[in-house]
């Protein structure tokens, strides 16, 4: 099974969020047999989804405070510079992943080793596997090409319907609180998922969803320490004590 059938798969779950960024939903129970068996395991670029609206790309058809606050921004196909961006996002975020991994290694460790991600990606250069075709790739032939037990993989979507300057504001026109309580302002949201597979058994073995709401997406420099802070609880490789 291709892995970008697998990453729509568990994609579809449920996000809990909030605006405070409280989340988080872990996926069904793990295979501990499968799990026990990894040794080695790659972080790989993530799926990236990134719509920030700037100050540049909004058209104004009116004046009034309101009528930009209610304003739909309807998607559009990324153009080049957006795809760029998107590629940006989903590497920064594999590289940052890894980063807090191994910055916020738990108590009593890892049971696996976790892939350099310059030996990931130099692994899928060798083997002439581009960002585009990443996803498309069978799970056999991605262990084939890495040389591990099992993946990381991640989805993210940064969606900011206005520029974080113009809603406040915004918010300050409408005598609305800046940073807390409701707003006719749209918020901004940012979603980000992991998923761990076996690469033998071609199956996903552990999932992880996170989700927050606030005055502007958090970008993967602070994305990235929220979203391992609070994946690691549920983290099958972190080492227990028996």
């Amino acid at each position: 099974m291709a892995l970008s059938r697998l990453l729509r798969i568990w994609w579809g779950g449920v996000l809990i969020t909030s605006s405070l960024g409280a989340l988080a939903q872990t996926a069904p129970p793990t295979d501990s047999l499968l799990l026990a068996a990894h040794r080695t395991v790659a972080v790989l670029p993530f799926e990236a989804t990134v719509q920030l609206v700037q100050m540049r790309d909004l058209i104004y058809g009116s004046s009034t405070a309101t009528s930009v606050a209610n304003r739909q921004q309807q998607p559009v196909p990324p153009d080049a510079a957006q795809q760029q961006k998107q590629m940006e996002v989903a590497y920064q975020m594999q590289a940052y992943t890894l980063m807090q991994l191994q910055e916020k290694i738990p108590r009593h460790g890892y049971r696996v080793q976790w892939q350099p991600v310059e030996e990931t990606n130099r692994r899928l250069d060798a083997a002439g596997i581009t960002y585009a075709e990443l996803a498309r790739q069978p799970l056999s032939r991605l262990q084939q090409v890495l040389g591990v037990d099992a993946l990381l993989t991640g989805q993210v979507m940064l969606y900011q319907p206005i520029p974080k300057s113009m809603a406040l504001a915004l918010r300050m026109m409408s005598n609305e609180p800046l940073l807390y309580g409701p707003s006719t302002v749209p918020p901004s949201q940012t979603e980000a998922s992991l998923a761990l597979y076996d690469c033998a058994s071609n199956r996903q073995v552990w999932q992880f969803d996170f989700g927050r709401t606030g005055a502007n997406a958090l970008g993967p420099a602070r994305l990235a320490p929220r979203l391992v802070k609070a994946a690691l609880p549920s983290l099958p490789y972190c080492q227990r004590v028996k």
